[in-house]
């Protein structure tokens, strides 16, 4: 049998190889296809039990998944000049895409009640212009003396005061929120040259983000890495560049062809696909 394979191989040898160079380029427009998973939760085994839990949790409580803290730790946080700069830090986070609203100090409102209609009327602690510190004083007075804000905007033992960002969505689940995370961080670069006060980020978006493009940027690590060592390998056994060049071409094509069924398939590369790469490599070349 294995005879005849080869015979028609061999006799139909054109042929299969503009077949084999056409699937291939199929394959490879598949690949540009294939984006990255965000949501690293998926690595995880649907029946595991803390998946399970952590399903459980969703369904109660909602999704943080769309939020973002920023956390500063100062002792000049009411000098009027920082506390500006905290002011146009949340204006320059506000004319970002994808930002839905914003929770801080500046914003914090105060609940009055109305005694002609019996209603309670929200309004805003902090006025929208601050000129002077004998304002901002009058203000600040008002807020610290409303208990539901401490330990939850603020922490007056620590000096620690927290924004909390809420962004889109749609936004945080495709490949936009990348440029939006950069935005973020660079709005809050501006802060910090302005300020000489660290800011300080987290949030599932933040570090989902990071950990994405870190996973990116190790895969085509990986993936060189194990090339440039399947390289030297099959050069020193073979001693021929024709052998290492043609070894190297087949274990490439089978690369191309297992990142383009996944893109077929409608698979994304998270921590787990991102090793079938350089897994084919690392195989390939010893068969």
């Amino acid at each position: 049998m294995w005879i005849h394979i080869a015979k028609f191989i061999l006799q139909y040898r054109l042929a299969l190889l503009i077949l084999l160079l056409a699937i291939t380029g199929i394959m490879g427009y598949y690949t540009t296809k294939v984006t990255m998973n965000y949501d690293f939760t998926s690595a995880i085994p649907t029946d595991n039990p803390k998946y399970k839990e952590y399903k459980n949790f969703q369904k109660l409580f909602g999704d943080d998944g769309n939020t973002i803290v920023l956390g500063i730790e100062t002792s000049d946080f009411y000098r009027l000049p920082i506390f500006q700069s905290y002011i146009n830090l949340i204006q320059r986070c506000k004319k970002i895409h994808a930002v839905e609203n914003i929770l801080s100090i500046p914003q914090a409102i105060n609940l009055i009640k109305d005694s002609s209609t019996e209603r309670l009327i929200a309004k805003q602690i902090f006025p929208s212009t601050i000129n002077t510190q004998q304002i901002l004083d009058s203000s600040k007075a008002v807020f610290e003396n409303l208990p539901f804000y401490t330990s939850r905007l603020y922490n007056s033992s620590t000096h620690s005061y927290l924004m909390v960002i809420r962004a889109n969505k749609n936004v945080i689940n495709s490949p936009k929120r990348v440029s939006f995370i950069d935005s973020l961080l660079q709005a809050t670069k501006i802060f910090e040259n302005e300020t000489n006060i660290t800011v300080q980020a987290s949030g599932l978006p933040l570090i989902r983000t990071l950990v994405a493009q870190k996973l990116a940027k190790e895969t085509r690590l990986f993936l060189i890495a194990s090339l440039i060592l399947s390289v030297l390998t099959l050069l020193i056994f073979f001693r021929s560049a024709r052998a290492t060049l043609m070894s190297l071409a087949v274990v490439l094509m089978g690369v191309v062809w297992s990142v383009g069924v996944m893109g077929i398939l409608g698979y994304k590369i998270n921590i787990l696909t991102a090793l079938v790469p350089p897994l084919i490599v690392v195989i390939g070349i010893p068969n």
